[in-house]
């Protein structure tokens, strides 16, 4: 397989070749559209000058040639713009490769200091976990991957599944793009989801009442009746002013609950088509893994129905017509006339579109992680078990470090201890390393490819105190905030029926350094008692003799940073034992800020 550089070079050259030639194509349309008016014009004059019936025919032939030219036009236009799409996520696709994610959304909305890990993992926000791997091309699907970022799965099977997805996928390199163009064309209202679904589940308010079916139906059937006699002057014009009014009296009744359902569907069309489009990539495609075949089979029996259901909107939407809408309604009460359309489409079709919507929106998610996961085929996959807490790497490194600079460390927690005990002093790696264990658990749980060299994760839930945050509006200290996130991993801890991966980075920091000492003892110690590995980071080197204390239960790790002339240097590497460096007066040296 080429490389994700070579097939993004070589797709954008292909879409250049093609835009060239549909921009030539639309020179040459733009010419044949002006001749075509000419000669339509030509023959016109001459029809009308010389009463020739056979130039009106004439007539007639450019005139369909011009239409047929210009529906042509909007066809290429189309065509020119997906390709535009097209390029553009390509380029982004490219500053991605180099490092650049800045083009994709960030989810901060999505930030929560309070949650058990993403805040201190920086899973949202700017150069975010989330920034990394979002080319989602709905908003449910957005929604839907902070979901399974926030979220532990603790089922292996469910995450497997997960996998073999991605893996199929990332083999598709086309079809990410496609179905990525797909979903950009048409731009998708914060709420329209929202409100569709909010119809979908709604009461049947025209459709179960059978006096307005009939009154209908006798309505639609008296104005073609009427209008027909009216024009052989068997009825009096005058009826035609007091069915008007009837019509309009009926619309008045029932006009809050068509205004409720137009709240509801109007202007859903777009929304629809965009799916429509989404769905008609699934349908189109072979796949392996059984759940996208079930996708693709789901996508294809439900296409006849969304499309049915888009062909009703359009007609809704002719209302909107200032010339058609008014008429239709003053003789065939076209308002009540599509209420009943569109309800009995939904009685039979509600659960169909539900369900399409929520696979579109699962697909969407699979496809941006697929797009990762082609983007760095260096990547693994980790092997996942559940009989035991051990977590055991080669070359570990964090994703969201460029691969050119990115220090891989071996792993092996819970082989020979419960706790890393990591010291180490600033600037070492202690916190980039703590966090690559964490993403590293989330996204091995979403199924998602790594940077290591061997991976094996066990399904394990996990909880973070890392990034502190302090709140005067709500009068809570630092230190109390800290103590509140401590206490609340360990009430989870304590009572949880399943293992819990905890990584602390610099607790207590809050105090002093006796207290600190302490305090950080005591939290280990409770820690053992709990079915819990993890790491706890510090930078007090005295708690080293926990390891001696609680042999095969704690292990001393450091990280170090190399004291040269004038500098300090870094090799970010995993060592065993307690650091002995410090470098905070060399730092700030270094800075200006100390003599």
């Amino acid at each position: 397989m080429l490389s994700p550089a070579t097939y993004y070079d070589q797709k954008k050259k292909e879409l250049n070749v093609s835009l060239d030639k549909i921009s030539k194509t639309g020179d040459r349309l733009a010419i044949a559209r002006l001749l075509v008016t000419i000669a339509g014009v030509t023959s016109f004059i001459i029809a009308v000058r010389n009463d020739v019936n056979w130039y009106w025919g004439i007539f007639g032939g450019f005139t369909f040639a011009f239409l047929a030219l210009v529906r042509y036009h909007d066809q290429l236009n189309k065509k020119q713009e997906e390709i535009k799409i097209q390029i553009a996520l390509i380029d982004n696709e490219l500053k991605a490769l180099s490092g650049d994610h800045s083009a994709f959304a960030d989810g901060s909305a999505f930030t929560d200091v309070t949650h058990p890990f993403t805040y201190d993992l920086d899973i949202f926000g700017k150069g975010s976990v989330y920034q990394l791997l979002c080319r989602t091309a709905t908003l449910g699907g957005a929604q839907r991957l902070a979901q399974l970022l926030s979220t532990l799965s603790r089922d292996k099977d469910t995450i497997t599944e997960r996998q073999e997805i991605i893996k199929e996928l990332s083999t598709l390199p086309d079809l990410l793009q496609d179905f990525r163009v797909a979903g950009a064309l048409d731009k998708e209202g914060e709420n329209d989801q929202q409100r569709l679904l909010e119809w979908l589940n709604g009461p049947d308010s025209f459709i179960n009442n059978t006096s307005l079916k009939a009154i209908t139906l006798a309505i639609q059937s008296g104005a073609i009746a009427l209008i027909i006699t009216t024009i052989l002057s068997v009825t009096p014009s005058s009826f035609i002013t007091l069915f008007i009014i009837l019509n309009w009296v009926i619309l008045g009744i029932y006009h809050k609950r068509v205004k409720k359902a137009l709240k509801q569907i109007g202007n859903s069309e777009a929304f629809i088509d965009k799916f429509e489009r989404l769905l008609t990539q699934m349908a189109t495609n072979q796949f392996k893994v059984s759940w996208l075949q079930n996708a693709g089979a789901q996508a294809n029996s439900s296409l006849k129905s969304i499309k049915q259901f888009r062909s009703l909107l359009r007609l809704l939407d002719s209302r909107d017509n200032v010339l058609i809408g008014p008429v239709l309604n003053s003789f065939f009460l076209f308002d009540i006339y599509c209420m009943i359309r569109l309800e009995m489409w939904r009685k039979k079709n509600n659960t169909i579109l539900t369900e399409a919507l929520d696979m579109v929106i699962a697909t969407d998610v699979f496809v941006s992680c697929a797009v990762y996961a082609f983007n760095n085929p260096q990547n693994i996959y980790p092997t996942l078990h559940t009989n035991g807490t051990v977590i055991s790497a080669k070359h570990l490194r964090h994703p969201l470090l460029p691969a050119a600079i990115a220090v891989g460390n071996d792993v092996s927690m819970g082989i020979e201890e419960q706790f890393y005990l990591l010291t180490g002093a600033n600037m070492t790696g202690k916190s980039t390393f703590i966090r690559t264990i964490g993403v590293t658990n989330i996204l091995c749980n979403m199924g998602m490819p790594l940077p290591a060299d061997e991976l094996s994760m066990p399904v394990i839930d996990m909880y973070t105190s890392m990034r502190i945050t302090d709140s005067v509006q709500d009068d809570v200290s630092y230190f109390r905030a800290e103590l509140n996130r401590i206490k609340s991993i360990m009430d989870v801890v304590r009572t949880a029926d399943r293992p819990y991966l905890v990584l602390l980075d610099e607790p207590l920091r809050g105090t002093n350094s006796t207290d600190k000492q302490q305090g950080t003892r005591s939290i280990v110690e409770t820690l053992l008692t709990f079915h819990a590995i993890g790491i706890v980071a510090t930078h007090d080197t005295g708690l080293g003799d926990m390891e001696t204390h609680y042999k095969d239960k704690v292990s001393n790790y450091h990280f170090e940073s190399k004291v040269e002339p004038n500098r300090l240097s870094f090799d970010f590497k995993l060592k065993r034992g307690v650091s002995m460096s410090n470098n905070a007066t060399i730092l700030m040296k270094q800075m200006g800020i100390v003599n």
